[in-house]
């Protein structure tokens, strides 16, 4: 059922949560003082004041810890396989609006999310069950159906991922006791199956924990493993990094499967937003990876 106008009016006056607000001054703060991501993070702030402004519609997911114990032996991430309620409506129009929202930028991307926006309109583009389909462990679905639509690929995923994370951080968040019961490891999320989007070292101890990039989700992780073939050799792992930032940013490659992961030092735990700060903030080691004929997973 399409949602009223002037609910949508309302929404959007809606002041952002907390940690959405500090995302953006930190937004703010990496312009100044990186000029050559200033457009970038103009976008991340058009993008991030409509992705953060509300709480979105959380479906009720029952798992007992029996069932989420044998899923995590198997290796199998808590949300595949279980019925969840994603709002249609909700997915539609909050996608619409990041499309909105990159439209209202100056940019080559304005082309392509008009595209999106009559794709989506037209039902070509079907968010709520690509959606689905990601969950259910194809996230390469929403390439395949974009280049079939002749659209941009990148950005119908990138736009899908904005759209979902906020809505699966708080499923990720109700899921967390039991997460906490199981002994996960994987490389993968234990919440969704997504790959990490970062990992982080924590603290005084400086324990590493992978994040998840769809939602937001954190599990403990080896210093010496690849998250993505498994390999603990001090011959695969290696590092690229900038002399003055080696502490606190890397990026972390592995030369058995040729991808690789970005490192970063924290005190506590990035919220959501702060995570799609710092993925930006660190563009330079993706660069220097990418350079070097490493990537991320596929």
């Amino acid at each position: 059922m399409p949602r009223n106008p002037i609910s949508k009016l309302l929404d959007r006056r809606r002041p952002l949560r907390p940690d959405a607000e500090q995302a953006l001054s930190l937004l703010a703060q990496l312009a100044e003082q990186r000029p050559d991501l200033a457009d970038l993070a103009a976008t991340h702030a058009a993008l991030l004041r409509v992705a953060f402004r509300d709480t979105p519609p959380v479906p009720q997911i029952f798992l007992d810890s029996q069932h989420a114990l044998t899923k995590a032996a198997a290796g199998i991430p808590l949300l595949r396989g279980e019925s969840l309620a994603l709002d249609r409506g909700w997915l539609r129009d909050r996608y619409l609006e990041l499309c909105a929202a990159l439209v209202g930028r100056p940019g080559a991307h304005v082309a392509s999310a008009q595209a999106l926006t009559q794709a989506v309109r037209r039902g070509t583009i079907d968010v709520h069950g690509l959606a689905l389909d990601v969950l259910a462990g194809d996230p390469g679905v929403v390439a395949d159906h974009a280049a079939r639509a002749d659209l941009d690929a990148g950005l119908a995923a990138t736009l899908l991922r904005w759209t979902l994370l906020p809505l699966l951080e708080q499923v990720a968040l109700g899921l967390q006791p039991l997460r906490e019961q199981i002994d996960w490891q994987q490389g993968y999320c234990s919440t969704c199956g997504a790959w990490p989007i970062l990992a982080e070292q924590r603290g005084i101890e400086q324990v590493r924990f992978l994040r998840c990039g769809l939602c937001a989700g954190d599990w403990t992780s080896e210093r010496l493993l690849c998250p993505f073939c498994g390999s603990r050799s001090h011959a695969d792992i290696a590092y690229l990094y900038e002399e003055q930032q080696e502490a606190t940013q890397r990026a972390v490659t592995c030369e058995r499967c040729h991808c690789y992961y970005k490192s970063i030092a924290t005190l506590t735990p990035l919220s959501a937003p702060r995570l799609l700060v710092a993925d930006l903030a660190t563009l330079h080691l993706d660069l220097v990876a990418l350079e070097r004929a490493y990537a991320p997973p596929a």
